[in-house]
Parts: structure tokens; C-alpha cells; sequence
């Protein structure tokens, strides 16, 4: 089955959808409607936690306790519904700290670590092709509230914008490798710890002939014991202590 991905739909529709409190406000005479974009947004969120990215919208109505049909009133299909997921996926909590009240460093950790805990509540998000991403509120509101963790620094916004997607990039990249579940379509036969204690004794005998040199160094039978978000924050702290002196150079008085 096809990996969905974002802007694979009617733009036109989605935009209308996502940006539907700027639209014009059509009061319908008759009964009220049993169901508002909201709520299917939040059921489709909800069987793809269980189902996957490629959940089918069948699942969704039956979420919803209604007919098969009944959500195409609401949404055109699963492309733009897509559509809307991704974006409520961005939405900023009501809890959420003020960025700019902290230190760069600070802030763009709570980023990176907030963002983490959306893959690991949400993996489905990582079968998901972002290259064309249709932005709605919550995106936006999600992108501005990163921005806050440069209110104190006088960077070119370009270079405001590539700080930003450094961050996410290493995330996604780390939880795509750590996160990801297995395939519906090509399910493995086997658990992944079942598979790892297979390939325990020969990993041993291979080590041991003496080819692998620099790997029979390794004497911390720790050193392998790494989680992805272990990964993650490595990846991103070294990140962030190459990016300081440039941070605290633009630092403003």
C-alpha cells in the first residue's frame, strides 16, 4: 500500500478546511449536524494510533459510531483528512512555556524533546511524506512558538529557519530509525528481540575470528545499550554546542 503523504489532495479543499474560522460563516436551516471537522480529526487521529497511516476511512466512521458515508459530508476523502492530522499534530498545548522567557539553549531542547514525544505517541506521523506540507493554524502556531527561542538574538531569518530545521531534521531522522513500526503489508515473522538473539551467535563467532578489529575493541557491554531517545539527545546536544558560539555572538545587548 502507498505511503500517504500531505498535499496529495484537492489544496483548495484542505486550505478551506483547515482555515475554515477565517471562512464565511453559512448558518443551514434544519437539524444540527452530528458531527464537526474537529471531531473527525481527532477519531482519524486516534485509529491511526492504532491502525497506522494507511488506517482506511471505513475505520474512521466506525470510530465515529456512524454510517460509511456519513464523514464524506464533512471531509472530501482521506487525502485532505491526511491533511488536517498533520496539522492538528502541531498544535501547541495550553501549558506550554513562553520560549522567549528561556534561554536559547533551553528552549530549543523543549522543542526537540516535545517533538520527540509526538513520535513516540504518534509513529504513524513518521510513515507520512511531509515534502509538500499544506499549513494551517496549528502549524503556524506551532512555528511561531519555536521562533520565541530566538526573540533574544539578532539572526538573519534565514538562518533562523535553518537552525529550526537542523533541530527537526535530526528528531525525525533519529525517531524514523527508532520509532517506526513495522510494516502491516510485510510483517516480520519474528519479534525484534527473537531476531536479535538469533543473530547473537553469529555476530560472536564473527567478532572473535579477528576481522573485525576496531568492533572487538569494544569492551562495555553498555556501549550498545542505546535507546533511540538516548540517540536523539546526543545528536541534538552536539548540535547545539557546535551552534553556542554562534548563538551567543548574536546575542542582543
Amino acid at each position: 500500500m502507498a505511503t500517504p503523504q500531505t498535499g496529495a489532495g484537492d489544496p483548495k479543499r484542505s486550505l478551506e478546511l483547515l482555515w475554515r474560522e477565517f471562512g464565511p460563516r453559512l448558518s443551514k436551516p434544519g437539524p444540527k449536524p452530528k458531527l464537526t471537522v474537529d471531531r473527525i480529526v481527532e477519531a482519524a487521529i486516534a485509529v491511526a494510533d492504532r491502525e497506522g497511516s494507511c488506517f482506511g476511512m471505513r475505520s474512521v466512521s466506525a470510530e465515529l459510531g456512524v454510517g460509511a458515508m456519513t464523514i464524506y459530508r464533512y471531509v472530501p476523502g482521506k487525502r485532505e483528512l491526511i491533511d488536517l492530522m498533520v496539522d492538528r499534530l502541531s498544535k501547541i498545548g495550553p501549558g506550554a512555556p513562553d520560549l522567549g522567557s528561556l534561554d536559547w539553549r533551553e528552549g530549543l531542547e523543549l522543542v526537540a524533546e516535545s517533538t520527540w514525544e509526538v513520535y513516540v505517541e504518534h509513529p504513524w506521523l513518521l510513515e507520512i511524506n511531509q515534502k509538500r506540507p499544506v499549513l494551517g493554524p496549528d502549524s503556524l502556531d506551532g512555528y511561531d512558538f519555536v521562533l520565541a527561542a530566538f526573540d533574544a538574538h539578532d539572526l538573519p531569518d534565514r538562518e533562523v529557519n535553518l537552525v529550526t530545521t537542523a533541530v527537526m531534521n535530526i528528531v525525525t531522522g533519529t525517531a524514523r530509525q527508532y520509532l517506526i513500526r513495522d510494516s502491516a503489508d510485510e510483517q516480520p515473522e519474528t519479534a525484534e528481540e527473537e531476531w536479535w538473539s538469533a543473530q547473537g551467535p553469529y555476530l560472536e563467532r564473527a567478532v572473535a575470528s579477528g576481522r573485525y578489529r576496531r568492533i572487538a575493541r569494544f569492551t562495555d557491554p553498555e556501549a550498545w545499550d542505546i535507546t533511540g531517545h538516548d540517540a536523539m539527545r546526543y545528536a541534538v546536544d552536539r548540535f547545539l554546542d557546535g551552534l553556542a558560539p554562534r548563538m551567543e555572538s548574536s546575542r542582543r545587548a
